[in-house]
Parts: structure tokens; C-alpha cells; sequence
């Protein structure tokens, strides 16, 4: 009989080594992304300018991202986690000599930087099926979704106290050893390096994986409900400074408490997620996590009580582990293992890109129509979303 459970998973050295990888370096992002932010409006006085980094994050993600999964099939994905974490370690310190410089400087630096994130997340991504039984990948995936969206709050929640601190060059030194410690973990993980290949071209390599997202309905829906559900929660993340001061009435500073709801319902998620697995089928968990999770932004949009709304909140968090851990469980076991970094690329351009278009059309649709009517919305297209995959069996799996 299979083992599994989170005993498991914590038992297996490999996936802890990868997990603490991805804890460091996502750690690090966020700390230099708002080291960066405060270094740009220093030196510009203007919100306009402080989009600098998110401009500079999703360049490379739209552009990059697609060809990088090309190049980590070819190449062996541990070589790859390490050179990129290590790189970028190195382009953090680079930034310290030129924080007085202008700013085209530190927008290339940060470029580059944000290209070599590029070719981790598909790497990382791809190796969790090689160090983890399928039978557990729903709970491994779990525990990366719930550190990544922990990280990035936890992240900038560090941001502050070490910047005042330490002040900025050093906090990015602290930034810099975050991802040098993310490299010398994954660099001890018991994992034979692959076969480096090279033979065909690389824009028929990265067609083939267009091509295999194309032929495979399941595969292509669930990356449009990876997009959509990304989109949700990066878009309520921008949404609840106004909703807490204008709606809850709570004033905009304590706007955290609402993120700190996301975070308790997805660490409920997944913990909740590795029971209920083996009483639905995954595509049951999806579509109807989708309709929870739509409905509740729906109602959320109507309730001015705060105990409510942090109810309502919590269930939201655990609605979306339910969505992003299970959809990364199905791709992980419908990709075959040599096209996995092409496929994984474009997911990395998708939820890179749901964190800047979308977030933007919902912000305007705020601005123009109410915070409230804007959330309403953002709820209907949960739902739409939800029903589509009832209506269509065929694109949900097993």
C-alpha cells in the first residue's frame, strides 16, 4: 500500500531540499522588490514610477518565459535552479554600487534578474514530479502553493523592518544571501542531472509545446483556470486596501487583516485538500472550488460586516489552494516528463501576466464603476468559469 500525507512528504529529503529553494528565493524576490521600490521613489517622488519593477517582472515573463521551458528540457533542471538562483544572488549585489545611478541602470539590472526568474519557476516546477510520488504530488503542490503566497506576504512584511534596520544596501546583501542559501539547497538534492540534448531547433521545440497544449483540452483549460484564478486573488489583493477603508470602514492600513484571512483559509486548504482527494475526483475539487470561490466574491461584494467578511475571506483562501494545488497535480500528471519545461514556461508566463493585466482592468473597472461592482465581476467570472466545466465533462480529468 502507497503511503501518504504530509508525513511523507516531510520525510522525503529531496522535496524538502527543493521546498526550502523555493522558500529562500521567493523570500528574497519580495524583499528585493520592495527594497527596489523604495529605491525608485527616492529618487522620483512618483507612484507612475514605483511600477518600475512590476514593468521590469513582466517584460521577461511575457517575453522569456516561454523560450526558458524550451531550454529546460534540453538542460538538466537541478543545473538550472542552481545557476539561476546563484545569478541572481550576484545581480542583487551588482544593484548596490549603482543605487544613485540613473534609473535605466537599475531597470536593466532588474531585468536581467527577473529573466533568470524565468528559468527557475518552470525548473522548480518540473522537478517536483521526479522527487515525489504521484499519490502525493496533490499534497506537495499544496505546501508549494500555500510558501509561495506566504512568502510573498511574509516577504515584504520583512521588507520593512530590516530596510529600517539595516538600511537598503544591506538589505539587499540580506536578499542576495537568501538566494545563495536557495542555490546550496537545491545543489543537495539527490537527483541524478539529465541528459543534456540540443539537437533540434529551439523554435520548433517551443512550438511543440504549443502544440501539445492545443491538442490537449484538458491541459489548455486548466492553464485558462490557473490564469483565472491567479487573476482572482492577485486582483483582491490590490482591491482590499479600498474595500477595507471604504466598505468595512476599517481604514486602509488595516487592510492586512483581510490578506492575513487569505492566508489562514489556504494553510485550512492545505490541510483539508489531502482528505477530501480521496472522496472527489480532482476535476470535482476544481469546478466546484470555482463556484464556491465565485459565489463567495460574489456575496463578499454585498457585505459591509466585518466577522462576515472575514469569514467569507477565509473560505476564499482555502477555495483557491483547492484550485491551484489540484490543477498543478493534474498538468504535473498529464505533461510528459520531457516536455514538462515548455509547458511549465507558458504556465509561468500565464500566472506572471495575471499579475499585471488583469489587476490593471480590474483597478480601472473600480476606479469607473464602484470597488463593490468591480468585485461582483471579478465573482461572475469565477463562476462563468465553474459552469463551463460543468457543462464541459470532457475538460475535466479523472
Amino acid at each position: 500500500m502507497v503511503k501518504t500525507g504530509f508525513g511523507v512528504i516531510f520525510s522525503n529529503l529531496g522535496f524538502m531540499l527543493l521546498w526550502l529553494g523555493q522558500l529562500t528565493s521567493q523570500l528574497a524576490d519580495r524583499i528585493f522588490v520592495y527594497v527596489l521600490m523604495i529605491i525608485i521613489y527616492q529618487q522620483t517622488r512618483s507612484n507612475l514610477g514605483v511600477s518600475l519593477p512590476l514593468l521590469a517582472f513582466g517584460i521577461p515573463s511575457v517575453l522569456v518565459g516561454p523560450w526558458a521551458g524550451v531550454l529546460v528540457d534540453r538542460l538538466d533542471r537541478k543545473g538550472i535552479l542552481v545557476v539561476t538562483a546563484v545569478a541572481r544572488g550576484l545581480l542583487t549585489l551588482l544593484i548596490i554600487p549603482f543605487l544613485t545611478a540613473p534609473l535605466q541602470v537599475i531597470f536593466l539590472i532588474s531585468l536581467l534578474l527577473y529573466t533568470m526568474a524565468q528559468f527557475f519557476a518552470p525548473a522548480e516546477t518540473s522537478s517536483i514530479p521526479e522527487l515525489v510520488d504521484k499519490h502525493n504530488l496533490i499534497i506537495a503542490n499544496a505546501l508549494f502553493m500555500m510558501t509561495w503566497m506566504a512568502s510573498s506576504v511574509v516577504g515584504f512584511g520583512l521588507g520593512a523592518p530590516i530596510v529600517n534596520l539595516f538600511a537598503e544596501k544591506n538589505t539587499l546583501i540580506v536578499s542576495a544571501a537568501l538566494y545563495f542559501i536557495s542555490s546550496a539547497a537545491i545543489l543537495m538534492i539527490p537527483i541524478r542531472p539529465r541528459p543534456i540534448t540540443g539537437k533540434s531547433h529551439v523554435l520548433k521545440d517551443l512550438l511543440v509545446g504549443f502544440e501539445f497544449i492545443r491538442r490537449h483540452g484538458v491541459v489548455s483549460f486548466s492553464l485558462i483556470q490557473l490564469f483565472t484564478a491567479a487573476s482572482a486573488i492577485a486582483t483582491l489583493s490590490l482591491l482590499a486596501i479600498s474595500y477595507a477603508g471604504d466598505v468595512l470602514k476599517i481604514g486602509e492600513r488595516n487592510f492586512g487583516y483581510l490578506i492575513i484571512a487569505v492566508g489562514v483559509g489556504m494553510l485550512i486548504g492545505m490541510f483539508t485538500l489531502e482528505r477530501i482527494r480521496h472522496f472527489l475526483k480532482m476535476g470535482t475539487i476544481v469546478t466546484a472550488s470555482f463556484l464556491l470561490s465565485g459565489g463567495l466574491i460574489v456575496w463578499l461584494a454585498l457585505v459591509k460586516d466585518l466577522h462576515l467578511a472575514l469569514v467569507l475571506i477565509t473560505l476564499l483562501g482555502v477555495g483557491n489552494i483547492y484550485i491551484t494545488s489540484t490543477i498543478q497535480t493534474i498538468l504535473q500528471h498529464r505533461i510528459p516528463r520531457q516536455i514538462r519545461g515548455r509547458v511549465f514556461g507558458v504556465q509561468n508566463m500565464l500566472v506572471n501576466s495575471a499579475f499585471t493585466l488583469p489587476v490593471v482592468l480590474f483597478g480601472w473597472i473600480a476606479d469607473l464603476a464602484g470597488i463593490t461592482n468591480s468585485m461582483a465581476i471579478l465573482g461572475w467570472v469565477l463562476l462563468l468559469v465553474g459552469v463551463i466545466g460543468l457543462l464541459l465533462p470532457k475538460m475535466r480529468p479523472a
